[in-house]
């Protein structure tokens, strides 16, 4: 395996654990409801996803619907390869409708989550009030030639521009945040039945809107107690304790177009070629997209490697440039305020 560094450690473990499955797709879990992966392998689903969007595609189209068929098949391709999708989609009797839509729904976030963390960028670096600025700050590790691209074909376009400033400004009616992070609805609920047999979705939103037991805020509070009323009314309704949670969430949080609210996106449409799909990887094939990664992270160390050596170098000519005219403190330490930039430098490395 490849040394662990930083920018090379987003996918060590996921390769690690294909190595020492003998190159052979790993066995993933989907829950019943929403086609989520789950349990064990899970946490590596999304971002294997993340990193074969990034090599197969662009982020110049209006979303992953748009996405050219042929980039698609290539992401499908690489699913099938490092996870045993094919055993969900052959088996007789598994939820694999909801596990196609789930993947879908997974590429389609990731795609327009990446696109929003490149506009941030292109932001920063002036967008469009800066221009040459803006052209020549691509990302690290991002091809120069594709943010050339995104920047002409998407972020410069009118019809993008105006429908970003609308889902700005929707964003800003956001009453209260949400400290899920990156683990899924279904994924915390299999955990939680795992050690304690039993999970509660009311329970759950409040924890995932609470800091150490406390609301974020008072509009998270007073959402819960409409959840707590609407559990209460239900109660009274039936006759019985025993009411579905979902009907709760929903009689308590509303509805919203596309989402169960308080579990997630509600599934869509699977994308034609995944749901035709009946590829599976050969053990030869799985090993050799193995030591393709495997060549890839080595050469991200190299880079790094290359850059660290690169920026000692610099620093080294620096000090010397400048040994001769620092100031220092009775003690001896140094006050230079260069000195003192490199030092958090070096932090920052």
């Amino acid at each position: 395996m490849p040394k662990k560094t930083r920018k090379g450690a987003k996918n060590y473990e996921l390769l690690k654990a294909f190595e020492d499955n003998g190159y052979m797709p790993l066995p993933i879990n989907f829950d019943p409801l929403t086609g989520e992966a789950i349990g064990d392998h899970s946490k590596w689903f999304p971002r294997w996803i993340t990193t074969l969007l990034e090599d197969h595609t662009v982020f110049e189209y209006e979303s992953w619907q748009n996405v050219p068929e042929p980039h698609k098949l290539q992401i499908y391709t690489g699913l099938f390869d490092m996870f045993d999708i094919a055993s969900w989609q052959k088996a007789p009797g598994t939820h694999w409708p909801r596990v196609q839509a789930s993947i879908d729904t997974i590429c389609s976030n990731r795609y327009r989550d990446k696109k929003y963390k490149l506009k941030l960028h292109y932001e920063n670096a002036g967008g469009s009030k800066e221009g040459s600025k803006a052209y020549d700050s691509c990302p690290k590790g991002y091809d120069e030639t594709k943010w050339r691209s995104l920047i002409d074909n998407l972020f410069k376009d009118e019809k993008y521009v105006k429908r970003s400033s609308v889902n700005k400004a929707n964003r800003a009616k956001q009453l209260f945040p949400s400290l899920q992070g990156s683990k899924s609805i279904s994924s915390q609920r299999y955990d939680q039945i795992q050690k304690t047999g039993k999970f509660s979705y009311v329970e759950t939103w409040a924890k995932n809107h609470s800091r150490k037991g406390v609301f974020v805020n008072k509009h998270a509070a007073e959402t819960y107690e409409k959840i707590d009323q609407a559990r209460t009314d239900l109660q009274c309704e039936r006759g019985t304790e025993e009411v579905d949670e979902l009907e709760i969430l929903g009689r308590g949080l509303g509805e919203r177009s596309g989402y169960i609210l308080g579990v997630g996106r509600k599934l869509k449409h699977a994308s034609p070629i995944l749901a035709t799909s009946s590829y599976m990887p050969e053990p030869q094939t799985s090993k050799k997209k193995y030591e393709e990664l495997e060549e890839r992270s080595r050469r991200q160390e190299e880079e790094m490697e290359r850059m660290r050596q690169e920026m000692a170098e610099m620093r080294a000519l620096f000090l010397r440039g400048h040994s001769g005219g620092e100031s220092s403190t009775p003690n001896g330490s140094n006050t230079n305020p260069s000195s003192q930039n490199d030092d958090h430098e070096d932090e920052d490395e």
